[in-house]
């Protein structure tokens, strides 16, 4: 489920603060977008060092606030990239961006309720 969220992830990096889980959250809203452009240029463009090492980056800071789901789909792009195989990363990319439309609703309404 490309939705899949460890909260106790996000508790224990955030210690259960919720103004700083806000802060987390907000600041992964604000970079998380610009990886998910890049990656679509670079998909487009045939880029696949680009592919691995964008997708790479994303995956790990999904993760690292809970966001298994997403962080598993941004890993199979990275795999991609790193074999410079991109032949699925359309399709791949196509569920990432359905993925993280879902997660930003998702982290949108965890922060209105730490508010």
């Amino acid at each position: 489920m490309a939705t899949e969220f460890d909260y106790a992830q996000l508790d224990a990096i955030t210690g259960g603060d919720a103004e700083f889980e806000k802060e987390v959250l907000e600041e992964y809203l604000l970079s998380a977008p610009n990886d998910v452009g890049k990656l679509k240029h670079a998909i487009t463009a045939g880029d696949a060092a680009t592919v691995g090492a964008t997708a790479h980056a994303l995956k790990g800071a999904s993760a690292t606030i809970g966001a298994k789901g997403f962080a598993a789909i941004a890993l199979e792009l990275e795999q991609a990239g790193k074999k410079a195989d991109l032949s699925a990363a359309p399709d791949t990319f196509s569920r990432l961006e359905a993925a993280f439309t879902e997660l930003t609703g998702l982290l949108r309404e965890r922060i209105a309720k730490a508010a």
